[in-house]
């Protein structure tokens, strides 16, 4: 049995399993033996919305329209958040779609590991978003939307160690890749922007949030509002904001979609699951970096 659980969620338009593999494949190799010890998975929680932005995408191509690769990204990134906060009150719509899925893994994760395992969760982009939405309404002890309305899905004992579980509340680390998040709570009031809470109500995990300052998507997150800068522990650039002469061409979609190839993404985690492995009863990590490592 599995240590601890590493859930992957995708970012904008990501349909395939593979988005988070370059992370992934940089923990093998930094973790060496220990890497049996983790249990990973990737949460499908915007695949049931890609078949009609690929229609609506493709019967656009009857028009002559230029940029066509950024009009894909942001058609995608748009619309997946769109039609979730549309249908947050309507029982099977695609916000509890979303929902379903990141239940589903997360109820592989514990056959795997059981209902204790520390939990790491990464998100990108849009996945930021669904995963925020999932654990603000886990944390309410009544909710009247998503999954959790009538106290969750039926057939789990409310309070006990599988229901703790599901409800994250063993959740030690969320990483926030480039996170969506200011883009639909940038026009309310800031005492009305609230975060999810990452020390009360039974949790305490640690919320550390990346961003490139060129990605026009992916946003700091502690200077939204109290209430966020309190929950998350710090907002870490991925790069050095870029020089003049690059800045002139204007954003760039890689910065978006270079998360999961990150080095300060891959340090802050290896250093993170090390501690956490040593804390759960196996032996020390060497502390060495995923470059040095043996494939």
């Amino acid at each position: 049995m599995s240590d601890i659980v590493i859930l992957a969620a995708p970012g904008m338009g990501t349909a395939d399993g593979a988005f988070a593999q370059p992370l992934f494949e940089a923990l093998r190799r930094g973790l060496g033996e220990d890497w049996a010890r983790v249990h990973c998975d990737t949460i499908p929680c915007h695949d049931h919305l890609h078949t009609n932005i690929d229609r609506v995408f493709e019967g656009m191509q009857k028009r002559d329209l230029d940029f066509l690769r950024a009009r894909r990204f942001m058609l995608f990134g748009m619309a997946e958040s769109a039609a979730q906060f549309s249908t947050a009150q309507q029982r099977d719509g695609n916000y509890d779609k979303s929902q379903q899925a990141i239940y589903g893994t997360l109820e592989r994760a514990a056959a795997a590991a059981g209902d204790t395992a520390p939990v790491v969760l990464l998100s990108h982009s849009a996945g930021c978003t669904s995963l925020s939405n999932y654990l603000w309404d886990a944390q309410r002890p009544t909710i009247g939307h998503g999954i959790w309305r009538d106290g969750g899905p039926r057939g789990v004992h409310k309070g006990s160690a599988r229901d703790l579980f599901l409800r994250l509340k063993t959740l030690s680390y969320w990483y926030t890749l480039g996170p969506t998040m200011p883009l639909w709570t940038a026009a309310l009031p800031r005492e009305q922007i609230q975060a999810v809470t990452s020390d009360t109500r039974g949790y305490n995990f640690r919320w550390k949030n990346f961003y490139h300052p060129d990605d026009l998507f992916g946003w700091p997150l502690k200077p939204l509002s109290p209430s966020y800068n309190q929950s998350v522990y710090r907002d870490y650039e991925t790069s050095p904001l870029a020089d003049a002469g690059a800045a002139q061409l204007g954003p760039q979609l890689v910065a978006h979609q270079g998360y999961w190839d990150s080095e300060t993404v891959q340090e802050q985690l290896l250093q993170d699951l090390r501690a956490l492995l040593q804390r759960t009863g196996g032996r020390p990590v060497p502390a060495r970096g995923a470059a040095e490592a043996p494939a």
